[in-house]
C-alpha cells in the first residue's frame, strides 16, 4: 500500500536545515522567501499525483529555481559593480 503524500509543512520540517542556506546563497530576503515557499507550496498541492518522496524534491528543486530566478531578476534591476 502506497504512504499518502506528506503535507508542505511535514516536508519543510525535513526541509528546514537547508532552506536557510539556500535562501542566503541565493540573498534571498525573507519577505520574498516566504513568498517562494508558499508559491511552491500551492504549486505542490496542485500537483498531488506526486508520490511523497517525489514531493520533498520536487519542493526543494522548485525553492531553489525560485530562488535563482529571483536573483536574477534581482541582479537586472540592481546590478552588482
Amino acid at each position: 500500500m502506497e504512504r499518502p503524500a506528506d503535507s508542505c509543512v511535514e516536508i519543510l520540517e525535513r526541509l528546514s536545515p537547508v532552506l536557510p542556506a539556500v535562501f542566503k546563497a541565493y540573498r534571498v530576503p525573507e519577505p520574498r522567501a516566504r513568498e517562494i515557499v508558499d508559491e511552491a507550496c500551492r504549486t505542490l498541492l496542485a500537483k498531488r499525483r506526486l508520490r511523497h518522496e517525489d514531493a520533498e524534491v520536487w519542493l526543494l528543486r522548485t525553492i531553489i529555481e525560485s530562488c535563482r530566478r529571483w536573483q536574477q531578476e534581482a541582479e537586472r534591476e540592481d546590478p552588482p559593480e
